[in-house]
């Protein structure tokens, strides 16, 4: 009758071949260029160990804690399965019996968890088998792999590694006695939670392997087990690594499945290994965080905030989106949880007070913080229900039915922060925001108008046409070009006819209208995709005051072309993937291509020396080492960047509100992202004094007339030095005036500058 019963349940079942080639999803890892690890992707957290890897210890701790008989039965403990049989008969329900670690492999491999009799017969089934197939060893190899561990641990050395920062082979007896009990009941025997609990569960199985020691592993000495009860444990500190940059963690997971695929990022098991300094990445956050306080109190950005008056504003209701940007009315607060509970278009909303000391650095409770009907900015983080949250009787006053969304404040601007080698492109830092928190990260994400800061790539267009020099004069006036009527930083101030490396290095709008409508919106755009900004770029006039968004890693990587002698190349970030088995896997190689010449290149970094020696940069000199660097301000001061670069090192900032608000009067490029670019670059090593920009062949010096852009008579007493791209050198050179008739002399200069 049993047989008829067995078979009939064995139709169908899963083939345990599979097991075979177990390949299970694992933990890729992240590490920085020195090899720290940086954070974890993974679906399930698990790296597989072979055995050979799995200490003796190990072995013997999880058989006393789980099979002890594991190498003695053949898979099933049958006087176990009678007596659970037994009980399920006079109880009329199925009950959770002890399990050979076999029967557990097939549990979780191959079934579900359900407690029905119906899974009970197939796993019985499933587990004969099994043990037929494989070895005890190679059974064994599958259990220590899959069992789960707790805190989204899988596998032996996921919890080694998340228990004591060690690898499985370096685990002690008292250590492996104390991971080998939490299986049972991950939940309540944790040693991180619960550590009373997992204590007395390490003590169960360290009397299992004296107890059984005689019959089963005798090789294993009392003076070892006794050891074991007295040794000091200590756990690791329970941060986690992914926390330290999340941003460049999104980016690592984006550029996976471009290259490799979906099933690479979800199969994992992977070693990446980054450009990125991560000790470099936290400074360059503390000093936007800095910079974005400064800004904060500056603008009186302080609680409390105050309930808006009149009624409370009703809005349409709307389905809310993660990582979009609201304004959200106070419903209530708890000052006990430090909880805030908002109402966003209809949709309900928690805020924890506790994790926002940017905005709250004198430690406000929540009631003091914001009254009843305030209207505060904030992002959604996540539209599920928070266990903090989910504890308050006030969730249900918001929407009954509805679990709160979690946001974060969002009352002051955000930045964004790239540093990198020019000549290699290697990123050494990517800073996407305030906090180190997964979400939007707007050092590749954030679509922002780069104001003037895009000027150089039209001037280096202008250098390459060869139409233009930095000598060439264009006129700065007034002009209405078919409707468009733009205008000058300083709205009412025009200087005439002035040369292009004056131009640039005061960020003169006009000059910059003038240029590109000469050279054509249309080949500007072409050219700033040889550069690599990838963003959609308008081909109209105004895309010479940067009226086009683009991304700050974008806009850094094209000035990088610029500092590398005219070669554009992209971004690089992962400089080595590595498989499972540790060989490195095919990676698109870097394509570089050159946009410019070493001497185009070298002309426009000499312009952009000029906005740092006497432009809208000039507090950029505090370096004390050769810089070349341009300022942007989008209108209304919505965003403000610097770009800049010396000899060795390059860095791009940007600041802005995420709602694209202004940043308020007096916000610019050089007076708010230039002292953080400052701060940047200092930390990052960006001060050589003895450096300097290479000069390539190609590129001439000659003295020129700083008014006209004339060569220079010789012995004129203030002509200046100008560079110039080889065979552009300006063939006319302005009059002696000390040689020439006074009347025809005067004519000649009033006809060059137009007047009658």
């Amino acid at each position: 009758m049993l047989g008829a019963v067995l078979w009939y349940y064995a139709r169908e079942l899963p083939t345990v071949e599979s097991l075979r080639n177990y390949s299970p999803t694992q933990v890729t890892q992240v590490y920085d260029r020195n090899d720290k690890l940086i954070g974890e992707l993974f679906k399930e957290r698990r790296t597989l160990v072979p055995m050979s890897r799995v200490p003796r210890v190990v072995v013997l701790a999880m058989l006393a804690a789980e099979d002890a008989d594991f190498y003695r039965h053949e898979g099933l403990d049958y006087p176990g399965i009678l007596r659970a049989m037994f009980h399920d008969v006079l109880s009329g329900r199925p009950r959770q019996g002890a399990s050979t670690i076999t029967q557990q492999v097939i549990k979780n491999l191959l079934l579900s968890h359900e407690r029905t009799l119906k899974r009970k017969l197939k796993e019985l089934v499933l587990t004969r088998r099994l043990e037929q197939e494989l070895t005890k060893d190679e059974i064994l190899h599958l259990y220590f792999n899959s069992i789960y561990f707790g805190h989204g641990r899988y596998g032996i050395q996921e919890a080694a590694r998340y228990y004591f920062d060690k690898n499985v082979s370096d685990l002690s007896l008292a250590e492996a006695a104390l991971i080998a009990g939490v299986p049972q009941a991950p939940a309540r025997l944790s040693p991180r939670t619960h550590p009373d609990a997992a204590k007395q569960r390490q003590a169960f199985v360290l009397n299992q392997l004296e107890q059984k020691r005689a019959a089963y592993w005798p090789d294993l000495s009392i003076e070892e087990i006794e050891a074991a009860r007295h040794e000091k444990i200590e756990l690791r500190a329970a941060s986690e690594a992914e926390d330290r940059a999340p941003e460049l963690m999104q980016y690592v997971e984006r550029m996976l499945r471009h290259n490799l695929g979906e099933d690479a990022v979800k199969k994992g098991g992977l070693r990446i290994t980054t450009t990125v300094d991560i000790e470099l990445q936290a400074r360059a956050r503390s000093q936007l965080q800095a910079i974005l306080r400064e800004y904060d109190k500056r603008h009186g950005l302080r609680p409390p905030y105050k309930a808006a008056l009149g009624s409370r504003k009703k809005r349409r209701k709307q389905a809310l989106k993660i990582n979009q940007t609201y304004k959200a009315t106070v419903v209530d607060t708890d000052d006990k949880k430090g909880l805030i509970f908002l109402d966003i278009h209809g949709n309900p909303a928690v805020l924890d007070l506790n994790a926002e000391r940017r905005y709250n650095p004198k430690g406000r409770a929540p009631g003091r913080f914001a009254l009843r009907n305030a209207e505060l900015t904030v992002i959604v983080d996540s539209l599920s229900r928070s266990p903090s949250a989910s504890a308050s009787s006030r969730e249900q006053r918001t929407d009954g039915a509805s679990p709160p969304a979690q946001v974060r404040l969002a009352l002051g601007p955000q930045g964004a922060v790239i540093v990198m080698n020019p000549g290699t492109r290697e990123v050494l830092a990517m800073v996407g925001g305030y906090q180190d928190v997964p979400g939007f990260d707007r050092a590749t994400q954030a679509i922002r108008q780069p104001g003037s800061a895009f000027k150089p790539i039209l001037y280096a267009y202008a250098m390459k046409s060869r139409r233009f020099t930095p000598a060439s004069v264009v006129l700065d006036a007034p002009e209405v070009f078919d409707q468009y009527q733009p205008q000058n930083y300083e709205t009412w101030h025009f200087e005439g006819a002035v040369r292009l490396r004056y131009a640039l290095a005061k960020s003169i709008n006009l000059v910059a209208i003038r240029l590109i409508e000469q050279l054509g919106p249309e080949n500007i755009v072409h050219f700033a995709r040889l550069l690599g900004i990838q963003s959609r770029l308008e081909p109209t006039l105004p895309l010479a005051l940067g009226a086009s968004g683009v991304t700050p890693l974008e806009l850094s990587n094209a000035y990088a072309s610029f500092a590398a002698g005219g070669i554009a190349a992209p971004p690089k970030i992962i400089s080595k993937v590595l498989d499972t088995n540790g060989k490195p896997l095919p990676w698109p190689p870097d394509e570089s291509r050159e946009v410019l010449t070493p001497a185009e290149a070298y002309v426009m970094t000499s312009m952009l020396t000029s906005v740092v020696e006497f432009g809208t940069a000039t507090a950029a000199r505090a370096l004390d080492c050769p810089v070349a660097a341009k300022t942007g301000t989008s209108n209304r001061a919505r965003d403000v960047w610097l770009v800049g670069y010396t000899p060795n090192l390059l860095a791009g900032v940007w600041l802005g509100y995420d709602d694209n608000r202004s940043l308020g009067r007096g916000e610019s490029g050089g007076g708010t992202a230039l002292p953080l670019w400052i701060k940047v670059m200092k930390d990052a090593g960006g001060e050589k004094p003895s450096c300097s920009f290479a000069v390539p062949s190609g590129v001439e010096r000659v003295l020129i007339d700083p008014a006209s852009g004339k060569l220079a008579y010789p012995g004129m007493p203030d002509a200046i030095e100008e560079v110039f791209v080889e065979g552009t050198v300006p063939t006319e050179t302005v009059l002696d005036p000390s040689l020439a008739d006074p009347k025809t002399f005067l004519m000649e200069q009033a006809a060059e500058t137009g007047e009658q």
